[in-house]
């Protein structure tokens, strides 16, 4: 069984290209959405007007045409990171299997009073889209903005009050790219920036590198990820502050999650709840998610690994967002420190990256019966969960001594439930796998069915008729003749 793994970027493209794939919205309800997988980022809506969306719902208006560009734009579905790696990062320096790749770690902070009132930490990332702006890098941003009542809306801003009108963290989830189209047909810009999680920059990447909407307008110059660990729906601000908390909307001045906690800042107080309490409003597709920190942004950042909540730490990833960020530090429009602790920021993606999603006990017995030991059960999961993973960080997790683990994974790689390349390890897909141990199963079965007929069958007659030849009736010996 060969497996291809290493695009090129030519092939992506004609893939992005293909309109005749013989699949359609249908295939992405059953794939995507029905399993939990959908990121709400709004790509489908915005490239077909055939698909629409609600509070919480993507859904078909009318026909279904299967030009399949819904399912070829999904931030879940095939996405080449091998390809997009060598576009992306071909001269970073650093590449850790938690953070991704990135020219430099730092904290930064906005040398703006102005934006530092109305941001979520440092401010980093609405000085960095307003020198964008007056630097002419882009002409306008996608990002998210809120009513009154703390629902997320997508907005297109154009200048630098837009930008700050959109400042601080939602914590709900929202269509960003649902007005991609807007930002073309209506207003013609031509260099866009976006600001979202890192799931949605899948898609993205995908729309920069080939957009179905225009030749001329939309294209993305400017990527900028924000740490995320999980995401809500606006459930989380309707029933929960409003209703569990009994907090007006339209008093809620700030939302925070930090260390355990999640913050609802008053106009005149701080309302405190354990963040247990606002897990069963998480967005469902967040717990397959493995991207903490924006691993495919130009530019990352968070709060966690800076010292102070005032402060932001980022992750310079591409040449284009090192050069953003250097071109801001000479105007003047943030500070900077090395003083970054990566440690922290390991810790949070990997937390991430090991939500192993729990097995049914009765698969659990099942899949025993193709003889193999709890530990590579383990190792095949724990992987699947992380999506790529070297020996040393899969010992880490697993808190197993890397020659054992080294050893399940020579075991699953001869069986072809696990894939090597470059000294990463990722799992099959379970079909393939699951439908090769059929076959195997069955050449076994067959194989066993004739070494019983012609071996053992017929040594164990023999071996009855001479030593029972006087109870063998004439009729019975003719039959083995």
């Amino acid at each position: 069984m060969k497996y291809k793994n290493r695009e090129t970027k030519h092939e992506v493209i004609e893939y992005l290209q293909s309109y005749f794939l013989g699949i359609g919205f249908q295939d992405l309800k059953e794939l995507v959405i029905d399993k939990n997988n959908c990121v709400f980022c709004g790509t489908c809506a915005s490239l077909c007007p055939r698909i629409g969306i609600n509070e919480k719902e993507i859904r078909l208006l009318e026909y279904d045409p299967e030009c399949s560009t819904c399912f070829r734009y999904c931030p879940r579905t095939y996405f080449p990171k091998d390809m997009f790696e060598k576009e992306l990062f071909h001269d970073c320096m650093n590449k850790s299997n938690t953070l991704g790749f990135y020219k430099k770690g730092v904290v930064a902070k906005s040398n703006d009073d102005e934006i530092l009132t109305v941001a979520q930490n440092g401010g980093v990332v609405s000085s960095l889209l307003i020198h964008a702006l007056d630097t002419g890098l882009i002409d306008g941003v996608l990002l998210t903005d809120r009513d009154e009542k703390w629902y997320p809306k997508p907005k297109i801003a154009r200048t630098s009050n837009e930008i700050l009108s959109c400042s601080g963290s939602k914590y709900t989830i929202a269509p960003t790219l649902s007005i991609y189209k807007d930002a073309i047909e209506d207003l013609k810009l031509e260099k866009l920036a976006f600001v979202g999680m890192p799931c949605q920059i899948q898609a993205v990447r995908k729309l920069q590198l080939f957009s179905p909407l225009s030749e001329e307008y939309g294209k993305f110059t400017l990527i900028i990820g924000l740490y995320c660990f999980s995401n809500y729906s606006y459930d989380l601000m309707k029933l929960f502050v409003q209703g569990e908390l009994g907090v007006s909307l339209n008093k809620v001045k700030k939302i925070d999650i930090s260390r355990g906690k999640f913050y609802v800042y008053l106009n005149d107080g701080l309302i405190v709840a354990p963040i247990k309490e606002i897990k069963k409003y998480n967005w469902p597709s967040c717990q397959y998610c493995k991207d903490y920190c924006a691993e495919f942004a130009d530019i990352s950042v968070g709060s966690v690994g800076a010292s102070r909540n005032d402060w932001n730490s980022v992750l310079l990833r591409t040449d284009i967002g090192a050069k953003l960020f250097n071109d801001a530090i000479k105007a003047k429009k943030i500070i900077s420190s090395n003083k970054i602790d990566l440690f922290k920021i390991e810790k949070e993606t990997l937390r991430k990256k090991i939500r192993v999603t729990q097995i049914d006990k009765q698969i659990l017995s099942a899949i025993k019966l193709l003889k193999i030991s709890d530990f590579e059960i383990k190792t095949y999961m724990t992987l699947m969960s992380l999506g790529n993973a070297s020996v040393s960080i899969l010992s880490k997790i697993m808190k197993t001594e890397e020659p054992e683990v080294r050893n399940a994974l020579q075991k699953l790689n001869q069986r072809e439930w696990v894939i090597a390349a470059n000294g990463l390890y990722s799992t099959v897909n379970p079909t393939l796998v699951i439908n090769n141990e059929i076959y195997n199963l069955r050449q076994s079965f067959f194989k066993n069915i004739k070494k019983l007929k012609t071996e053992v069958l017929t040594n164990l007659e023999a071996l009855f008729i001479q030593n029972n030849f006087n109870h063998v009736r004439h009729d019975e010996i003719l039959d083995l003749i």
